[in-house]
């Protein structure tokens, strides 16, 4: 074979080359028709995803839900947090998240909506991953609690492994509630609380529970014993006064007291204890809340605003010294710790159930708060054989509830009061050693649960409502304007709406809450009151034929608001004619001659009349018998009110009282403001019917004509 030249070679290179040029160019031109062909593609795939988008947009606009902005939707996701639900499987961001494509963008872009992690034992550690990992930076808010059915071995080892979890996002929760079947969990727990100033630096609600009642403390001896520990540390380093604490709210369930540094608790505002009562004679493994105890964490809590006791009652193992208005000495108090009351100036609030009737004044006496504003208890009927019960909270007999307290409690500045009793008896004992002088809002509640559900078929079964002589120290209520009864029987006598309204001059509104007997006291309020005005130039006993009248109220001349739930005995008649008594006083104050038919009372008897000279005042309405006491005639009641038995003073010396008597200038004007307030009556503006069977939706509506601004009607049952 004969080898080619090397000119033969670059020729045949030349013409190879020739032929790579031509397909070279034939390829860059089928390229630049496939790239064309691609960005005809890609412009007809976008105006496909815009067209699809749009109709998307269209066809989601059928439904109102759209219409709202992604700021409203926000607000609405994380308001559903708030929702509590039985099953602990419902998670609100996954729900929200899976609805649709917008929900999930606007879910997973918005970390408060899963800064709330609930679980339920710790065997699946992805869910508290996903909610850490999307919470991003947020404030988190962690409730654990463990599963019901587990053992207590792998109840430590997911307590532990949560632990392990969770303890580095510690540092950004701001509420945290853990929640276990033993007491060894805490254990666990506590060296987090200890180190507070770096593992809990923003933590402001903290709740640790035990939901095994009467838990036993054997696994965990080291959380008893702590509080001498604790107040030997607080004696040597002295009140601390500044600290960097955040926690506001504290509640503990079946937890003892003293397992926190004092300058975690020194800011608290709220406290929320629960213990079940057990016997001093239990095991020693056994927590007993005990009030010196109480008393002793208190003092920690100088700022402390509102204390809720839910179904705790401490065994009341201390007593006030005797120069402290505590009882006196005796065997019966030999075995008590002398103790001074706790001074908690910034306590608001009280809420206290399950307390027998001596229980109350006991245990208020232990704590001097000048502040006081809210008391709510749920009293119950202390027991009559069983003493046992007594005994687990401090008493010796079933007649020694009331001797470790002498003197009477003031509270100056308690507005509100909501007092829930098992009975007609219990009602009229609890607050016999209180002095409410600033009250504004009550409410009675009957709890008999037995006399409520036979209440249907019998009117006797629910307690009669006690006079207020029986239920306060001083039955008068200068200050009320609120006033609820619920599942009470208002006595039928003659005069009880007198005796019961008839304190209450500035009440202005009026709830009462599956009541029998209503109308006795719808009477009362629609009962008027004529006044006869004398014309200058006529004899007072002229006047009474010729002269002017005015018609008023004879109770509660400021009433606005009523309200009747569930009180099958009051009537359209009666509702109408309160209305009547009030909103038409305006035509009523319209100056007229009195006729016969005017001189009228309600009942059919002679209306209380009070003649008037020129100058306003009445002639009786202020008299003196000789130097004794002035006696006053209510203009609106029509009758003498006596006033309450003075206390025994005994003035020697020619000392003068330290409080000079009112003047008659005083009683004089105190008599016309009640005069004018009874004869120009507030209108009835707010009234609520609901489940009253004898008063219909049509009977309701047609009081806005009388001037009813707000006529609220739920049924007729």
């Amino acid at each position: 074979m004969t080898r080619q030249t090397r000119q033969s070679i670059d020729k045949d290179i030349e013409q190879l080359d020739l032929k790579i040029q031509t397909l070279r160019r034939r390829e860059a031109d089928f390229q630049r028709i496939l790239d064309n062909i691609e960005e005809l593609k890609a412009e007809v795939t976008a105006e496909r995803i815009g067209l699809e988008a749009k109709r998307n947009h269209l066809e989601a606009q059928k439904e109102p839900i759209n219409w709202l902005p992604v700021e409203l939707l926000i607000q609405i996701f994380l308001g559903l947090l708030d929702f509590d639900s039985e099953d602990p499987r419902y998670r609100p961001p996954f729900v929200v998240s899976h609805v649709c494509t917008k929900w999930r963008a606007i879910a997973l872009s918005t970390p408060p909506l899963w800064s709330r992690i609930t679980l339920r034992g710790f065997k699946q550690p992805v869910i508290a991953q996903t909610y850490i990992t999307r919470s991003a930076k947020a404030p988190l808010d962690i409730d654990y609690a463990s599963l019901l059915d587990s053992r207590p071995t792998d109840e430590c080892c997911q307590v532990v492994d949560f632990l392990a979890k969770a303890k580095p996002q510690f540092y950004r929760t701001e509420e945290f509630l853990f929640s276990s079947k033993s007491t060894l969990p805490i254990v666990y727990l506590l060296p987090a609380i200890n180190d507070f100033t770096n593992t809990f630096p923003r933590l402001q609600q903290l709740t640790l529970s035990v939901s095994t009642p009467n838990p036993s403390f054997v696994e965990s001896p080291s959380l008893l014993g702590r509080e001498d520990l604790i107040m030997r540390s607080r004696t040597t380093s002295g009140d601390i006064k500044t600290t960097r604490s955040r926690l506001l709210r504290l509640t503990l369930e079946q937890v003892p007291l003293f397992n926190f540094p004092t300058a975690f608790i020194s800011n608290l505002r709220v406290l929320h204890l629960s213990y079940s009562p057990r016997r001093l004679n239990s095991t020693q493994h056994e927590y007993h809340f005990k009030m010196s105890t109480l008393c002793r964490f208190l003092t920690l809590t100088s700022l402390l605003e509102e204390l809720i006791l839910n179904n705790t009652v401490p065994y009341f193992d201390v007593v006030l010294p005797p120069t402290d208005g505590g009882g006196p000495d005796s065997s019966d108090t030999t075995h008590l710790m002398r103790m001074h009351a706790v001074k908690l100036e910034h306590l608001k609030s009280i809420d206290w159930t399950y307390p027998y009737t001596g229980d109350v004044p006991r245990f208020l006496a232990m704590l001097d708060t000048p502040g006081l504003e809210k008391l709510d208890l749920w009293v119950e009927d202390p027991p009559t054989k069983r003493t046992d019960l007594l005994h687990v909270r401090g008493y010796l007999s079933t007649s020694s509830a009331h001797k470790y307290i002498r003197g009477i409690a003031t509270f100056s500045c308690l507005r509100d009061l909501s007092l829930q009793c098992a009975g007609e008896d219990t009602t009229a004992c609890v607050l016999r050693k209180f002095s409410l002088p600033a009250l504004e809002k009550v409410a009675f509640t009957n709890v008999d649960t037995a006399a409520r559900e036979a209440a249907g078929g019998s009117e006797s079964s629910l307690p009669v409502f006690p006079r207020l002589e029986s239920i306060f120290r001083d039955p008068r209520l200068h200050n009320l304007t609120h006033l609820t009864l619920s599942h009470f029987k208002i006595s039928l006598e003659p005069g009880r709406a007198e005796s019961v309204l008839g304190y209450m001059p500035v009440l202005t509104s009026l709830s009462l809450d599956s009541c029998i007997g209503v109308g006795r006291l719808v009477e009362g309020l629609q009962e008027r009151l004529g006044m006869v005005e004398a014309t200058p130039g006529h004899a007072v006993g002229r006047a009474a034929v010729e002269g002017r009248t005015r018609r008023g109220v004879k109770l509660c001349p400021r009433l606005e608001a009523l309200s009747f739930w569930g009180c099958q005995d009051v009537e359209f008649d009666g509702l109408r004619a309160i209305v009547l008594a009030r909103n038409g006083s305006n035509t009523d104050n319209c100056e007229h001659e009195v006729s016969p038919k005017d001189a009228a009372a309600p009942n059919g008897g002679k209306p209380p009349t009070v003649t008037r000279d020129r100058e306003g005042a009445s002639p009786e309405a202020v008299r003196r018998d000789g130097d004794g006491p002035k006696i006053e005639t209510d203009a609106r009641l029509g009758r003498k009110i006596k006033p309450l038995r003075k206390s025994r003073h005994h003035v020697s010396g020619g000392q003068r009282p330290s409080s000079p008597p009112l003047t008659p200038t005083t009683n004089i004007v105190s008599t016309l403001i009640a005069m004018r307030e009874a004869f120009e009556p507030a209108n009835i503006i707010y009234l609520r019917v609901a489940n009253c069977k004898l008063v219909n939706q049509e009977q309701a509506a047609s009081l806005r004509d009388l001037g009813v601004v707000d006529v609220i009607w739920a049924g007729s049952d």
